[in-house]
C-alpha cells in the first residue's frame, strides 16, 4: 500500500553544460568546456570514443578569450590527443561527458551544435597482408599495418570482401594468429576468418576479392576462387534454380516478340478518330456488361439547355441530339435568355409545340448562362438533371448508360469522358478523364461535361451562382462535392459528349482560359477552400484554365511537423555532398534534419565525408554494412528518424529553390488523408523524368510523360497540376510516418530492388490514404547515375521475380488504375495509346 504521506520527487534540474572546439586540425583537438551551474571550477570530463572511455581530461588550462562568456575563471581550456589506434582511415565519433556521464553539446566555428564529434585520421603506414585460403570450411588470412619509423607491426585491419564488384561482408583482423605473430615478428592479433554465406555456397564456383580499407588496397592471395561440392539433391536444385531464372529471361523477350508478331490493330492518341468510328457503337454493349442489365426506363432525366444566340444548324443538330436518346423518359427545358433572335424563338416554340418533352421558357430580359440554368431547374421535374449547352451534341446513349451506371453505384454526381465537334462535324480532342480527384477539381475543372446530378441534391447546393459568370459550372461542382461522399460521386468512362468548337467557344480554345473566365475560376476555388476552412491562394497558372492554389498553413504548423530526409548512397561522395549542399543551400520554412544512410561505403574520400557530415547540426550518418537493399536501408532509417514526416530522396536528385520541401509539407497538412506527396523530376536536360505514376501499364508500373518539356501542360494539363495519383517515386517522396509505420514500410522481402514505392503508394491507398502529385516542386534527377537499368542481362531474372511478386500481390489493382482512364492502352506507353474495349474488358 502507498504512503500517502510522502513526497513528490522533485524533478531534475537541466544542467547547461557547453563544449567549444577550436582546435581540429589533426589528432590533437582542444578548446573549452564549462559547467555554467559550477563557473568557478575547471570541469572534468569523460572523452569516449565509438561508446568506449578512452581519458578524463582535465578542463585547467587558461583561455584569454574566457571574458567572451562572461567567467571570472579563465582555467577553461583542454587539449586532447587521439590514440593511434584510432588513426585507422575510418570514421569515429568523439563525445565529451561530465564524470557524472552528462553528455556536453559541442559547438565549433562551423556554428551550430551537435552530439559528437566525428573525425577520420590517418598515418604513414604500409599493409602486410595474406588470405590464405580454405581452411575448415573458413577463409582464412591476416592483415596489418606496418609503420617502419615507429618500428610496429598492428593488426586491427578492416577486411572488405567483395564478389563480381558488389561487398559481401566487412572483416576486423584482430584474431589470434600465433603463426604469423612468429613468422614476421608482429601483434600476434591480426588475423581473420569468415565463412562465406548461403547464397554463395549454391553456387558452382565463386570468386573473392578481399580489401583492405579504408586504402581499398588488394590482400595478398586475392582473388580467391573456390567451389563448394554438393550432393545430387542440391545439384538438381541448382539445375532448376538456374533454369527458372533462364525461363524468367526467356519469357520476357517471348513475350515481347509475340506482342509484335500479333497483327493487331493500333491506335494512337492522334488516331482518336478512326477509333471512335468502332469505339462509339460499343458504349451501350460495354455498359451493360460493366453495370448489368437493369430496368432504368422509369427515372426521368431532365435536360437543361440555356439558349443564347447559337448557330440555328448547331442547335438543330444539338435537339435531334437529345430526341434520339435511347432512354426515352426525359424532357428538354430550353431556356431562351433573351437572346434577340427572332427566327431562333420561333424554331424553339416549333420543336416545343411538335414534341411534348421538349419545354420552352422564355426569359424576358438576358440573364447569363447561371440565371437561365437556374430558370431551367426550377421547371425540372425529373429525377436527375443533366446540363447541356445549346450546340452541343450528345451520344445516342448517353442518358440511358449514365442512368445504367447511378442504379449499379448509387451516385448523386455522375460524369463521362468527353471530345470536341468540329464545324464539318468530325471528332478529335478526347478527354479521357479519372475517377473522381478532388485535389485534380481544384487545380482544373476535369468534369466539365456530361454530367448528371440527383435534383434534390442539385437544389440543395443551391444551383449556379451568377457571381461566378465564366466559372460557374466549376463552382456548382465544388459546392456539389462538399455535401457528397467521394463513393457518391461516379465516372462513367465512356465518351457522351461532343463539346462544340466555335469561334466564341471555351472548347475552341481548349485550356487556354478567357482572363475572365481564370479569375472567376481562381475565385471559385477560393471559396470553396474558404468553407472547408483551409487558407490558401488561388490563382490562374499563366493563361490557362487552371489554378495553383498555394496554401497558407501558420508557419508554427509547418515547423511543428518537422521532415526527416532520409538519403542512402554507397560512395559517389562528390554526388551525394552536392544533394545535401542543395538542401541545405535551398529549404527554407520547414524544420528537418537529415540522415544519410551509408551502404557500406569503402573509400576513404567516403569516411572523411561521413566524418565532417556527421559535424553538421542537425544531420546524422548511419552505416549499413549490408548488400544493397533499398527497401531495409530505409526502413532502418525511418527507425532513427525523429520527425512526423519522412522525406525519402535518392542522392542523385538535386533541388534549386527555396519553397521545394515546403509545398510537399503544406499538401500533407491540406488533408489528414493524404499518405505521400511526390515531386516533378527532371533529367538534366530539363525533360520530365517523372509526373507521377500510373498503374499497369508496362505491366506493372510506368512513369507519367517521361521526355516531356518541363514547362509543357501534357495530356489535359495533367503534368501541370496538382492530383490524387496511384503513385509517386520514392527518388523524391514525402511520406506521413504514421502511416508509413500502419503499412510495414518497404517490403525488404520481396521487393528489395524495384516496385517498393509502388507497393508502398498501393498498401496506402489499400489503408485509406491519398498520394499527390505536386508538380510545383521541381527537382533535377540525375537518374542513370544510381543504379542504372533494370532490364539488362544481369538484373532481368531479378526484375522478373519482383515483376510477379507485384502481379500477384496487387494483380486487380494493377488492372485497373483509378486515375488512368481505362481507353488508354496498358502496352504503348502513358497518354500515348488507345485501346479498343470490347463488351466485358476492362
Amino acid at each position: 500500500m502507498k504512503n500517502s504521506g510522502a513526497r513528490a520527487e522533485t524533478p531534475r534540474k537541466e544542467r547547461k553544460l557547453l563544449c567549444f572546439l577550436d582546435q581540429t586540425d589533426r589528432a590533437e583537438i582542444g578548446g573549452w568546456a564549462v559547467d555554467f551551474d559550477k563557473p568557478a571550477e575547471s570541469l572534468k570530463m569523460r572523452v569516449t570514443i565509438d561508446g568506449a572511455i578512452e581519458a578524463v581530461v582535465s578542463c585547467d588550462l587558461h583561455r584569454d578569450d574566457s571574458r567572451l562568456v562572461n567567467l571570472a575563471n579563465s582555467r577553461i581550456g583542454f587539449s586532447y590527443r587521439i590514440p593511434e589506434r584510432y588513426w585507422d582511415g575510418m570514421r569515429h565519433a568523439l563525445r565529451f561527458m561530465t564524470l557524472d556521464g552528462v553528455a556536453l553539446p559541442i559547438s565549433s566555428r562551423a556554428g551550430g551544435a551537435v552530439e559528437q564529434y566525428s573525425f577520420v585520421l590517418e598515418k604513414p603506414v604500409r599493409l602486410m597482408a595474406v588470405v590464405d585460403g580454405m581452411v575448415d570450411g573458413l577463409i582464412q588470412g591476416w592483415a596489418l599495418r606496418v609503420d617502419d619509423k615507429a618500428g610496429t607491426k598492428l593488426g586491427g585491419v578492416r577486411v572488405l570482401v567483395t564478389h563480381e564488384g558488389q561487398p559481401v561482408a566487412t572483416l576486423l583482423a584482430d584474431q589470434f594468429r600465433g603463426d604469423v605473430a612468429t613468422a614476421v615478428g608482429c601483434d600476434a592479433a591480426c588475423g581473420f576468418a569468415f565463412a562465406p554465406p548461403p547464397e554463395l555456397r549454391r553456387r558452382d564456383r565463386v570468386s573473392l576479392r578481399f580489401f583492405a580499407l579504408p586504402e581499398r588496397e588488394e590482400l595478398g592471395g586475392s582473388p580467391l576462387e573456390f567451389s563448394f561440392p554438393g550432393d545430387s539433391a542440391r545439384e538438381k536444385i541448382e539445375v532448376l534454380i538456374k533454369r527458372t531464372d533462364e525461363l524468367f529471361s526467356f519469357a520476357y523477350h517471348l513475350k515481347k516478340e509475340l506482342k509484335a508478331a500479333i497483327p493487331r490493330e493500333r491506335f494512337l492518341l492522334v488516331d482518336y478518330p478512326r477509333w471512335g468510328l468502332e469505339a462509339r457503337p460499343l458504349a451501350l454493349p460495354r455498359a451493360n456488361a460493366r453495370y448489368g442489365a437493369r430496368n432504368v426506363a422509369g427515372t426521368k432525366v431532365s435536360v437543361i439547355c440555356p439558349v443564347y444566340r447559337p448557330g440555328i444548324g448547331d442547335f438543330l443538330a444539338a435537339v435531334d441530339s437529345v430526341r434520339a436518346q435511347t432512354h426515352e423518359n426525359w424532357e428538354l427545358l430550353l431556356i431562351d435568355d433573351a437572346g434577340g433572335d427572332a427566327t431562333l424563338t420561333a424554331v424553339m416554340k416549333d420543336l416545343a409545340a411538335q414534341e411534348p418533352r421538349i419545354k420552352l421558357l422564355p426569359r424576358k430580359k438576358n440573364g447569363g448562362i447561371a440565371r437561365a440554368t437556374n430558370d431551367g431547374l426550377k421547371a425540372a421535374t425529373g429525377e436527375f438533371v443533366a446540363f447541356f449547352d445549346h450546340d452541343d451534341l450528345l451520344e445516342p446513349a448517353a442518358l440511358e448508360i449514365m442512368l445504367l451506371a447511378q442504379a449499379a453505384t448509387g451516385a448523386k454526381l455522375l460524369y463521362s469522358d468527353e471530345d470536341k465537334v468540329e464545324r464539318g462535324g468530325a471528332f478529335s480532342e478526347p478527354h479521357f478523364k479519372p475517377d473522381f480527384n478532388h485535389r485534380f477539381l481544384l487545380d482544373i475543372n476535369y468534369i466539365c461535361h456530361l454530367v448528371m446530378v440527383e435534383a434534390k441534391v442539385l437544389r440543395a447546393a443551391g444551383g449556379l451562382d451568377p457571381e461566378m459568370d465564366g466559372a460557374q459550372d466549376h463552382d456548382l461542382l465544388l459546392r456539389l462535392v462538399e455535401g457528397l461522399e467521394p463513393g457518391q460521386i461516379h465516372h462513367v468512362a465512356e465518351i457522351l459528349y461532343h463539346w462544340r468548337k466555335t469561334a466564341s467557344s471555351t472548347a475552341a480554345a481548349g485550356t487556354t482560359a478567357k482572363p475572365k473566365a481564370g479569375l472567376a475560376g481562381a475565385k471559385a476555388v477560393a471559396a470553396h477552400l474558404e468553407r472547408r476552412g483551409l487558407p490558401a491562394k488561388v490563382e490562374p497558372r499563366g493563361s490557362l484554365t487552371c489554378y495553383k492554389v498555394d496554401w497558407k498553413f501558420p508557419t508554427a504548423r509547418v515547423k511543428k511537423a518537422g521532415v526527416s530526409i532520409l538519403i542512402p548512397y554507397r560512395d559517389h561522395v562528390e554526388m551525394t555532398q552536392e544533394c545535401v549542399d542543395a538542401i541545405r543551400a535551398h529549404t527554407k520554412g520547414v524544420s528537418y534534419e537529415i540522415i544519410l544512410l551509408d551502404n557500406w561505403s569503402t573509400t576513404p574520400e567516403a569516411e572523411r565525408f561521413a566524418a565532417a557530415q556527421a559535424n553538421i547540426e542537425g544531420t546524422r550518418v548511419l552505416r549499413i554494412a549490408e548488400p544493397f537493399n533499398y527497401s531495409r536501408i530505409n526502413n532502418i532509417g525511418v527507425q532513427a528518424a525523429k520527425h512526423e514526416f519522412l522525406l525519402f530522396m535518392n542522392n542523385d536528385v538535386f533541388v534549386d529553390e527555396a519553397g521545394w520541401l515546403r509545398r510537399m509539407l503544406d499538401e500533407a497538412l491540406a488533408d489528414d488523408a493524404v499518405g505521400a506527396v511526390g515531386a516533378k523530376l527532371l533529367y538534366q536536360d530539363g525533360t520530365v523524368q517523372h509526373a507521377g505514376v500510373v498503374l499497369g501499364v508496362g505491366g506493372v508500373a510506368d512513369h507519367a510523360f517521361r521526355g516531356l518539356r518541363a514547362e509543357a501542360p501534357g495530356y489535359m494539363a495533367h503534368a501541370i497540376t496538382a492530383q490524387e495519383v496511384s503513385a509517386v517515386t520514392a527518388a523524391c517522396m514525402l511520406v506521413r510516418r504514421a502511416a508509413f509505420e500502419a503499412v510495414d514500410g518497404f517490403d525488404e522481402r520481396e521487393l528489395s530492388i524495384a516496385f517498393n514505392d509502388v507497393d508502398l503508394c498501393v498498401k496506402l491507398r489499400i489503408a485509406g490514404k491519398k498520394i499527390i502529385y505536386m508538380p510545383d516542386t521541381v527537382a533535377e534527377h540525375r537518374e542513370s547515375v544510381s543504379r542504372g537499368d533494370d532490364f539488362d542481362d544481369a538484373k532481368l531474372a531479378r526484375f522478373m521475380l519482383e515483376n510477379e511478386v507485384m502481379r500477384q500481390r496487387h494483380e486487380a489493382v494493377l488492372a485497373k488504375d483509378p486515375y488512368y482512364n481505362t481507353n488508354f492502352s496498358r502496352e504503348g506507353g502513358v497518354y500515348r495509346e488507345l485501346r479498343l474495349l470490347q463488351p466485358g474488358e476492362e
